[in-house]
């Protein structure tokens, strides 16, 4: 029987590449994969694109509410010996609900792409947390992104303006239309440093050390 499979990684961590290797790696092959995207992720538009500059058209654009349980998209998966999914955590639950149900219904392998948490700290969407309910394998892609004091990073923080950004929509894609946002992976204690260091933990964290010394 076919899995459903979340990889994720904080940004930068090679997630975009590792489905693009996995695709080559299937059509090599000569297996039909499907590849499919979030009309949301307007990076690209119709493309899913690696930060090294790989490149591959998507073969389902599915748009917010759009069922993958049609006869429109159900034509373009049902033949494919595995389904890849970019930018997962922008799908909404019922997406992913009937992801799982083509895995283990039809018997087509799922692999799933995305980031865990959102620039707050907090799982990316409703999307993601039915990813970890559901899916019969996660795993953290190994190709791990770099905080810039070096360690492995497990956030993605947002910048406005060159300056980190706490609260704000949940969903601003970085597509190169806006220069004043950029998305940056940072380890946990650069994150709490630059983007928590005024939650209410932090107060009462910094009160307690000042008091005891």
């Amino acid at each position: 029987m076919a899995e459903m499979i979340f990889k994720y990684s904080a940004m930068s961590g090679g997630k975009t590449l590792n489905l693009l290797q996995t695709a080559y790696s299937y059509e090599e092959n000569h297996f039909k994969i499907t590849l499919i995207k979030s009309i949301k992720d307007t990076k690209g538009k119709n493309c899913v694109l690696s930060r090294n500059g790989m490149s591959r058209n998507v073969d389902i654009l599915l748009k917010e509410n759009e069922t993958l349980l049609n006869a429109h998209n159900y034509k373009k998966y049902y033949t494919s010996k595995v389904i890849l999914v970019d930018e997962a955590e922008l799908l909404n639950k019922e997406q992913i609900q009937e992801l799982w149900t083509i895995a283990h219904l039809i018997n087509i392998p799922v692999i799933c792409y995305g980031l865990r948490s959102n620039f707050k700290g907090e799982i990316f969407s409703e999307g993601v947390a039915h990813l970890f309910a559901v899916c019969d394998i996660i795993e953290e892609v190994g190709s791990t992104s770099l905080c810039e004091c070096g360690k492995r990073a497990v956030f993605n923080a947002r910048k406005i303006n060159d300056k980190y950004a706490s609260d704000g929509p949940d969903i601003l894609i970085d597509d190169g239309t806006k220069k004043d946002v950029e998305y940056v992976p940072l380890c946990s204690y650069c994150y709490l440093k630059h983007v928590k260091i005024n939650s209410e933990e932090a107060k009462k964290l910094a009160n307690l050390v000042a008091k005891i010394r």
